[in-house]
């Protein structure tokens, strides 16, 4: 059962990136290079389901017990247990899992939500620049609001995976503790 829903996340962590990646050229919108800035956060959340591909990777690797240890002796810290930061480059780093990183990571800065009127609204990162093909505002050029990634509808493939596991988000190490 649980290698099955691994799979089924996994497919769907593939269809968010493809749209982000298309979302991405289409708009112009990039990271700037190097910026982890997201991965500094404290208030990620997660459902147990996102994580259970992290957690399948980590039994593989034989990582799973540290990272349980770890998250135990957390003192009060809510970033994420897989970010780490690069002391050689202040505000450097990454994801130690990158490849099975949760939905809200490959998300973030590339989707958005709909207004009341159904229009699609951009949640860009405010440390995205702006390109010619986006506005200053939260609100795409009007030729690319129908590419955006929606958080809702990703949620609920999500949801529908495992109603239970995919629904009720938790701090991002809580989420992770509890699939392992």
């Amino acid at each position: 059962m649980l290698q099955r829903l691994d799979i089924q996340v996994l497919e769907l962590y593939h269809k968010a990136d493809q749209d982000v990646s298309a979302y991405q050229e289409s708009s112009g919108l990039a990271c700037p290079g190097g910026c982890v800035k997201c991965c500094y956060s404290e208030k990620v959340e997660a459902t147990v389901l996102e994580m259970i591909p992290v957690a399948f990777n980590l039994f593989r690797t034989g990582q799973a017990e540290l990272i349980l240890k770890r998250i135990e002796k957390q003192d009060g810290s809510n970033q994420c247990i897989l970010f780490r930061p690069d002391l050689s480059q202040p505000g450097g780093g990454g994801c130690t899992h990158y490849p099975y990183r949760a939905l809200v990571c490959r998300l973030f800065g590339f989707a958005g939500n709909t207004d009341r009127y159904g229009i699609p609204q951009l949640a860009k990162c405010r440390n995205m620049p702006v390109t010619p093909k986006t506005r200053e505002s939260r609100q795409p050029a009007p030729e690319f609001t129908k590419e955006i990634p929606l958080f809702h509808a990703y949620g609920i493939a999500l949801t529908t995976i495992h109603p239970d596991l995919g629904t009720l988000r938790k701090p991002i190490n809580e989420a992770l503790y509890v699939a392992l």
